[in-house]
């Protein structure tokens, strides 16, 4: 139960952290990075989340998971764990599995100045060549996501 609390708990982070700045609007003058791995997506998603440039981190989530009004349901309740990246530190990322576009990556983190570390699984998915985070709520409501929820039923 904790452990797909946790899982939950990363993936509405990492979503309204990006709802929100897709909310703001405009032109940030921000660009994505392009030709990242898994892993390197999920990292410089992390590195610009924990740092606030939110325009930033928002260009590294799928398009579908940003527009999800469950996600910004849970961020208006207190529910999206912004906290939380803003005090850890990743200690290692892996990918885990792949299959045609979609792929899992584990992140191990640290919260910061404890010795507490916790797992969480990410879901992946390549748009037009590009790996973008996928919001849990969507992986395991939506049926274009069957492959993905196999994939991290699987870690």
């Amino acid at each position: 139960m904790f452990k797909n609390n946790v899982r939950v708990l990363l993936a509405v982070s990492m979503l309204v952290l990006m709802i929100v700045v897709a909310g703001c609007g405009g032109s940030s003058g921000v660009k994505r990075v392009s030709g990242l791995s898994t892993t390197e997506t999920v990292t410089t998603f992390f590195d610009a989340a924990k740092n606030n440039r939110m325009s930033e981190a928002s260009l590294y989530v799928s398009n579908a998971s940003k527009n999800d009004p469950k996600t910004v349901l849970k961020f208006m309740k207190g529910q999206s764990g912004i906290q939380e990246i803003k005090n850890a530190n990743i200690v290692s990322i892996k990918q885990v599995a792949q299959e045609s576009n979609y792929a899992a990556v584990i992140a191990t983190i640290q919260e910061q100045n404890t010795f507490k570390m916790s797992i969480k699984p990410v879901g992946l998915e390549k748009i037009n060549g590009e790996w973008y985070i996928v919001d849990f709520d969507q992986i395991y409501n939506g049926a274009k996501y069957k492959v993905l929820q196999q994939l991290l039923a699987n870690i």
